[in-house]
């Protein structure tokens, strides 16, 4: 794998120039998790992704774009069981505050119907907690995942802006390349390397990639 990575570097180094000039940035905010994204895109074809959660670093690492996927694979969560179980819950308190006062135990009103509402915004919450989008963004020909944008209530628009983009960034970095051509192969191999070494992605995965890859050689 090391000889392998030095003759890809090597072959390939010409090809794209170190990030110095930043075009962009792009910010996500996600109230529901804690977690801050913030994409900084540089005129040679890179993005540096940057999240923080609680105002502690999480990850900070450099994707060359050329090597991605212009389209995400893109997941909806909709966690509508929870949905339902708290509306049920909010109608039962409010059934609750009109019936109970004409029965015996109208005493019990009040803290009937406290309990039934608070139980009503607890699933309320569990419902908006497990409801996300998230974008994916692979490598172009290993199909690893490199780059995950997560889509709360609150900044769904935001995260799909942001994917907006990526894809713009990507494709008008990849191009003026060939996907299917050797030496990007080569040079999209080194970069799963990279990727492994800096812990953007586990040895599995960039094997898995690079398997990929070598599979679209010949």
């Amino acid at each position: 794998m090391d000889t392998e990575h030095i003759y890809i570097g090597d072959e390939m180094a010409e090809l794209a120039g170190e990030p110095a000039t930043v075009t962009s940035t792009e910010r996500i905010r996600n109230f529901v998790t804690g977690a801050r994204t913030e994409l900084t895109f540089y005129e040679e074809g890179f993005v540096q992704v940057r999240e923080t959660r609680k105002n502690k670093l999480m990850k900070k690492h450099m994707l060359e774009l050329r090597f991605l996927r212009s389209e995400p694979v893109v997941t909806r969560r909709l966690a509508t069981p929870f949905l339902w179980t708290a509306l049920s819950i909010g109608l039962a308190a409010l059934l609750a505050s009109l019936i109970l006062p004409m029965t015996d135990v109208a005493g019990y009103t009040m803290s009937a119907t406290a309990s039934l509402a608070t139980l009503a915004v607890i699933v309320l919450l569990m419902f908006i907690y497990r409801s996300d989008v998230t974008h994916r963004f692979c490598t172009a020909n290993g199909h690893t995942v490199v780059l995950a944008l997560h889509g709360s209530f609150g900044c769904m628009r935001r995260a799909r802006s942001a994917a907006r983009a990526i894809r713009k960034a990507i494709a008008d970095a990849a191009s003026q390349y060939d996907a299917r051509d050797v030496r990007f192969l080569r040079a999209e191999m080194q970069a799963h390397y990279k990727l492994a070494e800096t812990g953007v992605i586990s040895r599995e995965a960039c094997s898995n990639g690079t398997s990929m890859i070598l599979s679209k050689f010949g």
